[in-house]
């Protein structure tokens, strides 16, 4: 009696230990689809020098050519889609909806472009890119689990760019 009762424990134990296998073996989320499409709803607010302007929506992102584009990824710099935004110096804030914002330079100091860019998973993120290498490839640089991954600050989603021309009155 006493092997059978150490035998039943053995046999849970495998149970239980095959449960917690099945439960890690979980299906990979499907790749995004090829041609990705900016966000229906997207309707980013712009003012420029404290007067509205005229907002970006999924529309002005379909029409316009994107400044960086690849298999996955379009880019737009932020002038492109904002003229008043061209001039050397100007600020650029981007903001969320919970107002989480970064604010950029046009050029940054290390001569980065901010942007607004749609990612492979339709979300939509403003940023600052390396004109020279606009989509660089952060994976399987520096081994496993020690990837610098992308450190660019970003914002996502975008709710409003706020432009400005500091020292221009």
């Amino acid at each position: 009696m006493r092997a059978a009762s150490i035998i039943a424990i053995v046999l849970a134990a495998a149970a239980a230990c095959g449960k917690a296998s099945d439960e890690a073996k979980q299906m990979q989320e499907p790749a995004p689809p090829k041609d990705v499409e900016p966000p229906k709803d997207l309707a980013i607010t712009v003012v420029v020098d404290g007067s509205a302007a005229n907002p970006i929506t999924a529309e002005t992102l379909r029409t316009v050519k994107p400044d960086f584009a690849d298999a996955e990824r379009r880019a737009w710099l932020i002038p492109t889609l904002i003229t008043d935004a061209s001039a050397v110096g100007t600020l650029v804030k981007a903001t969320s909806p919970t107002g989480t914002s970064i604010e950029l330079s046009h050029p940054t100091q290390e001569g980065f472009e901010p942007v607004l860019f749609l990612t492979r998973r339709g979300e939509v993120i403003a940023s600052a890119i390396d004109p020279k290498n606009p989509f660089p490839d952060y994976h399987g640089r520096g081994g496993r689990l020690h990837r610098a991954g992308d450190a660019m600050p970003h914002v996502a989603p975008v709710s409003s760019l706020s432009i400005s021309h500091p020292g221009h009155d």
